[in-house]
């Protein structure tokens, strides 16, 4: 509007300074603030987390950035480096459903400090009943079983955080198994059912 006024003044030949000087300044005062709104952190980037996925020698370990609210089986597969599943679990798993047990992780926060008082930064930070009910269910309900074993399908990543996979069809046994070389038999449709996660960015 400012703009439209200045140039109506221009084509009519009225030329006082003062006028002029009016339009002007309150137009780049408006151009300036358009350009302030676009740079705002209103478009923030998303907060991104690491994982360290331990494997029995420290030189093995893979790790990976994922976003902030991913689910942690869905950050595994969709970037090919690792997979919560063992040997033909890979296979045979309810893909997210929370039912099979066979994504069973352990994890810790990646600051052992922090974790005595706070625990992993997950989403939800404690086991939801879906997890309560396999968790709690053979062959995952010895009483060896890690206080900090999760289930990778229904654990949001909030915070950097240290991974642990075990041995076994579940990952219910004792020895660590090195980070699996990723494979999958049916790609993205693999976390079809995750509407948790934010969209792949890559």
């Amino acid at each position: 509007m400012l703009s439209f006024m200045f140039w109506s003044l221009t084509l009519l030949g009225y030329r006082s300074p003062g006028a002029v000087a009016f339009v002007q300044t309150n137009v780049g005062r408006r151009r300036g603030t358009l350009a302030r709104l676009m740079s705002s952190s209103d478009v923030s980037e998303k907060k991104q987390h690491l994982v360290r996925w331990k494997s029995p020698g420290e030189e093995r370990d893979v790790i990976f950035e994922v976003e902030d609210g991913e689910l942690l089986r869905t950050a595994a597969l969709r970037r090919g480096l690792v997979t919560p599943h063992n040997g033909r679990s890979r296979l045979i798993n309810c893909r997210g459903l929370g039912t099979c047990g066979t994504c069973a992780v352990e994890i810790k926060a990646s600051d052992e400090a922090d974790e005595s008082l706070l625990g992993p930064p997950l989403d939800p930070p404690n086991k939801n009943n879906r997890e309560e009910l396999r968790l709690n269910f053979p062959p995952h309900d010895s009483s060896k079983q890690s206080p900090f074993l999760r289930l990778s399908c229904q654990c949001a990543v909030k915070g950097d955080i240290v991974v642990t996979k075990r041995a076994g069809f579940w990952g219910q046994d004792d020895e660590m198994v090195r980070a699996e070389e990723y494979k999958t038999y049916f790609g993205d449709f693999e976390f079809l059912l995750d509407n948790r996660s934010p969209p792949d960015q890559s």
